[in-house]
């Protein structure tokens, strides 16, 4: 892993100017005031016309990334993973009058990282969310190593100067993260979309989770990293199938949300909860350590497919 994937996790705080109505789950509200000011923004594109520079426009990198023309498993704007989470709180308070603030965090995945300034830069223009498009303005952005919390001020509102920290985490790094041994309890914290044999997995077997994580971080490392990651993907997903569910306290989700974009109600489904495996974990160990900032499955741009491991008796994924 001498060229490993990398990310960055940054705490962003953004304080209410007015009044705030906002749903329970507030990642879909972010992504959407986010991918909008982010376009407005950063890309050269008019009035619904094409983007004139799209192998150098910001947008296009993060939001509609090109498979390369010998890409023949992924041919599509929407197969390639966006290289970045925008994770709030599982759950956060319906109501935020004027002073309060809204925290959530945001990480940034590969060369996304070096975009920070256009991030920083559209998180200012985030000026409205919530019902009403009430009035919010960015107040702090604090950069946060995943696996000790140190943390380091990127952007304050009362200077207005952005200070680029490097608290990135590598794959390579939580090969350092000791394994705690044969069993690991999981934390699905966000509903989780496992796509598996033509829908979504109602059981978290071990080999699905693994098989939907690699893959992920495969797509993030190809796209947006060093290169394809240097490993058997088939022995690693026949070795996965030996690992076992020991307790599964898992629970089929519903979330209906509102999609701005399509102009629609949504019902999403998939998996919260708690699972515990067994098995020999140690050659998925670092993966499962980095992936719980890249998040797994579907619609993990707001925060979908969230996952902590848990400490205890299952070991502490942050290596503490």
């Amino acid at each position: 892993m001498s060229a490993s994937l990398a990310l960055a996790r940054y705490r962003v705080t953004l304080e209410a100017l007015e009044p705030l109505e906002l749903p329970a789950y507030l990642g879909s509200t972010l992504r959407g005031a986010f991918g909008r000011a982010f376009r407005r923004l950063c890309c050269l594109a008019r009035d619904g016309e094409p983007c004139p520079a799209p192998a150098s426009c910001p947008y296009h990198l993060v939001f509609e990334t090109a498979p390369p023309p010998d890409a023949e498993a992924l041919r599509t704007h929407d197969e390639i993973p966006r290289p970045f989470v925008i994770a709030p709180p599982p759950a956060s308070a319906p109501d935020y009058p004027p002073g309060s603030r809204v925290v959530f965090d945001l990480t940034l995945v590969g060369r996304a990282r070096e975009l920070l300034p256009h991030f920083v830069v559209t998180l200012r223009e985030v000026d409205r969310i919530g019902r009403g498009r009430r009035a919010v303005a960015l107040r702090r952005i604090e950069a946060v190593h995943p696996l000790t919390d140190l943390a380091a001020t990127v952007y304050d509102r009362n200077d207005n100067l952005v200070r680029p920290h490097d608290l990135s985490l590598s794959l390579a790094d939580c090969l350092d993260v000791p394994c705690p041994g044969d069993i690991v309890r999981v934390r699905f914290v966000t509903q989780t979309r496992l796509k598996h044999d033509g829908g979504f997995a109602r059981r978290p077997d071990f080999h699905v989770v693994f098989r939907r994580l690699l893959g992920r971080l495969s797509s993030l490392a190809r796209f947006h990293g060093p290169g394809p990651l240097d490993l058997d993907f088939r022995d690693f997903i026949e070795r996965a199938q030996s690992v076992v569910i020991e307790r599964d306290e898992t629970r089929w989700t519903r979330w209906v949300r509102y999609s701005g974009r399509q102009d629609r109600r949504m019902e999403w489904e998939g998996l919260a909860g708690a699972v515990t495996y067994r098995g020999d974990l140690k050659p998925f160990w670092p993966y499962l350590v980095f992936g719980q900032w890249t998040h797994v499955g579907s619609a993990t741009t707001f925060g979908l497919g969230g996952y902590r491991i848990e400490p205890g008796d299952a070991g502490d994924g942050r290596g503490a």
